[in-house]
């Protein structure tokens, strides 16, 4: 979904109006290992302070001034940031090194390329990621930051290829490096004073954090890496970072619905049996609206809609956007103010299958600031009827805006912006997201909504499967017999739907099977390699809103420091870890939170999509524990020429049909052909988007083509699949016949 003008027409005067220079008088505390940023090598351990009350013994403790600086001058506040005690499971690792800053150099050096991640068990990788714990290498690659605008500030960039795990330690060696010439590149001298000093044996108290302690911690790192054969002679650089526990990441989701359930009278320890209570009460509902259809007249007989009520437990009254987490004093967790209430809406589509027999109930996540009104697809209608599914949407508040809203006078809000005036829309999060472009201080008021999003979700999954919920009123009932099967809740997403959905699908307690559709996570590699963030262009918005701005443009605007752009990107996904999948993928399968049911998660993956990352899903995909159709693609789609089956690499192929299991199936709608009218191009390598359509002047081997985000949804192939899945004891079909699968009438031909 694209960028509406009224984000962009916020965000540019927000800029001004939000933002208040800070006065530096205190030098920031840095690390000099990396001289050019003052929070790189990032993450690291640098930045920590020990804890004995953390999960992990270590607590973040950023420091204000050394926070990235907006373009007024005022630096973000790190309080939420120092909630942490470790760093995203998924975070980039980046550093600038001058002289493996281009392609030749990167090249010479021998990095992990995304098309080769098995390098990175190679014995004389020149980068490794160590468990320290473990003693185990990390799958990784490596790549510079296409974006630059010159070397001098291009970032080489370590990405997991499979989230690391939480709570561990992590040692990050760069050794034996070259640039351009093939000659080595010498150390910094910050790092080599540590490195060539003599050893001062084992002994080594926990480290504090910062420079306290270091030369003692240093030896620990270096008497680590000497155990895998890893010479602190050959070292340009090493560090080390621990990676947030669960209870970090997840306990604020994880106390609010708990609370919730518990004001519906659930025990925590009842919420992983997927049985509802029958001392349970439903969420307070109301139905607003029944519209019913002739038969003929297409694929829905009715649809409802209505307003249902979730505890809220933001600062602001009823959830409206713009406030954070309420915390009880003394409480690190969050809390409800008395009789704070969210009232979320909710549109339900129950197909003519539902009045022959009772309908599977899913669960509707809508795209990137979408709504509940992107349940009315025409896909998702055919869904419903050809398989009996009642599908239920509400907004996913913290990144939505309701389909009900009025639509913003774009004129309106630029002249109200110049005032320092920003219009209050409870139901659309645009004009936060403006104010938190401008001002990334204010991220966790985005992130907080995010959670109670998810929260509204599962309580809408409730009412779904009460038998005093929705099958209880007679807007869904057919002839006085609910519409509903009320014995298991499903989830079905795409794209902001899909990322989001990770999480959803993690914390379900009412169903233990998810489709994620056009899915990834993590947003710090999800961002500068989607055309719905951009390349920070000015005109580089959406089609049918010439002349604005992309996200990547506000944002790059608001932070105009191009230096600090890889940490700011690593700094978001520490505290988007709590609203999306890449929070939660450790759980999302078969290692379950707590007081929560194990699930099975089906994931559908358009080849090439341009909006959300191929790399990320299939990220994803390696961390959860999900198996890939083989062969994914026909070899002639591979630019490397290697073959369909091990394109996205390290990912195991599905075994044997039927498939009990997780798995990730790639939809493919063909090259580009018929004058660029149909196909696509593969997924680009670099972290940049594709290029859209087939343009004059750029090489046809990178063009992007048409967008296929919304195909596999489209597919009827695809619709039978996610049928035969969303099931009790459902499976996983074959239903491309030992082929890759095709979508949007393909069918192979090269």
């Amino acid at each position: 979904m694209a960028l509406s003008g009224a984000l962009a027409a916020l965000a540019s005067f927000a800029l001004l109006a939000l933002a208040s220079p800070a006065s530096a008088q205190i030098p920031p505390r840095c690390d000099d290992f990396d001289p050019s940023v003052c929070l790189q090598p990032f993450p690291n351990d640098f930045f920590t302070v020990r804890d004995r009350q953390t999960d992990t013994g270590r607590r973040v403790d950023f420091d204000l001034l050394a926070m990235p600086h907006n373009a007024a001058g005022k630096p973000i506040d790190p309080t939420e940031w120092n909630r942490n005690d470790g760093f995203s499971p998924g975070s980039l690792i980046t550093l600038h090194i001058p002289g493996l800053d281009n392609p030749r150099a990167l090249n010479n050096t021998g990095g992990v390329p995304i098309s080769n991640l098995q390098a990175s068990y190679d014995a004389n990788a020149p980068i490794v990621v160590l468990d320290a714990d473990t003693l185990q290498r990390q799958l990784i690659w490596t790549e510079l930051d296409s974006n630059a605008s010159s070397d001098s500030v291009r970032n080489l960039i370590i990405r997991p290829a499979a989230n690391l795990a939480e709570g561990h330690r992590y040692i990050v060696a760069l050794r034996d490096l070259k640039d351009s010439n093939g000659s080595s590149i010498p150390a910094p001298a910050a790092f080599a004073s540590y490195r060539d000093r003599p050893s001062k044996g084992k002994g080594a108290a926990p480290y504090e954090g910062g420079t306290s302690g270091r030369a003692a911690h240093m030896e620990s790192i270096f008497r680590t890496l000497a155990q895998v054969g890893i010479d602190r002679s050959s070292l340009y650089l090493a560090w080390d970072f621990t990676v947030a526990s669960e209870q970090s990441l997840s306990q604020r989701m994880l106390q609010i619905r708990s609370d919730a359930f518990g004001q519906l009278g659930e025990r925590p320890d009842q919420l992983a049996t997927m049985r509802v209570p029958t001392e349970s009460r439903p969420p307070r509902f109301v139905v607003t609206s029944v519209q019913n259809y002739a038969p003929g007249s297409g694929p829905l007989a009715r649809q409802v809609q209505g307003r249902f009520y979730v505890p809220c437990y933001l600062l602001t009254p009823g959830c409206q956007p713009g406030g954070g987490f309420y915390y009880p004093p003394g409480s690190q967790l969050p809390g409800q103010l008395p009789g704070n209430t969210y009232e979320g809406k909710f549109t339900c589509n129950i197909p003519w299958a539902a009045t022959q027999a009772p309908a599977r109930p899913s669960l509707y996540g809508h795209g990137l600031f979408g709504s509940r009104g992107e349940v009315n697809q025409g896909q998702l209608k055919a869904m419903a009827n050809e398989h009996d599914f009642v599908f239920c949407a509400t907004e996913e508040i913290g990144m939505a805006c309701a389909a009900d809203t009025p639509a913003p006078d774009p004129t309106q809000l630029l002249a109200e912006a110049q005032k320092g005036l920003l219009p209050e829309t409870p139901d659309c999060d645009i004009p936060n997201v403006a104010t938190v472009i401008a001002d990334l201080s204010r991220f966790n008021t985005m992130i907080d909504r995010l959670q109670e999003g998810l929260l509204a979700e599962l309580y809408l999954g409730r009412l779904m499967v009460h038998p005093q919920g929705f099958a209880s009123d007679p807007a869904f009932q057919w002839n006085g017999q609910p519409v509903i099967d009320t014995s298991r809740l499903y989830y079905d997403g795409n794209s902001q739907g899909g990322i989001l959905g990770g999480a959803a699908a993690a914390l379900m307690v009412d169903g233990d099977r998810a489709t994620l559709g056009v899915p990834g996570m993590n947003y710090s590699t999800l961002l500068q390699r989607s055309t719905d963030f951009g390349r920070g262009s000015p005109d580089e918005g959406p089609p049918t809103n010439t002349g604005i701005p992309s996200y990547a443009w506000l944002i790059y605007h608001a932070y105009p420091t191009e230096a600090d752009r890889q940490v700011l990107f690593g700094l978001l996904q520490m505290l988007w870890d709590r609203g999306e999948a890449d929070g939660y993928a450790e759980h999302m399968t078969t290692n379950p939170l707590p007081d929560t049911p194990a699930h099975t998660v089906l994931m559908h993956v358009a080849f090439g999509d341009h909006q959300v990352s191929d790399w990320a899903a299939a990220v994803e995909a390696r961390t959860i524990g999900a198996d890939l159709h083989t062969p994914a693609i026909d070899t002639f789609r591979d630019p490397l020429g290697v073959g369909g089956s091990t394109f996205f690499g390290a990912i195991p192929a599905i075994p044997s049909y039927p498939w009990p299991g997780s798995a990730i199936v790639v939809w493919d709608s063909g090259p580009i052909r018929n004058g660029c009218s149909a196909g696509n191009g593969p997924p680009p390598f670099p972290n940049t988007p594709p290029i859209a359509g087939c343009p004059a002047g750029v090489d046809p081997s990178q063009w992007g083509g048409n967008d296929p985000h919304e195909e596999p949804r489209n597919t009827v192939a695809a619709r039978q699949q996610k049928s035969d899945f969303a099931q009790p004891n459902g499976v996983v079909n074959d239903v491309c016949n030992g082929l890759p699968c095709y979508s949007r009438g393909w069918n192979g031909a090269p």
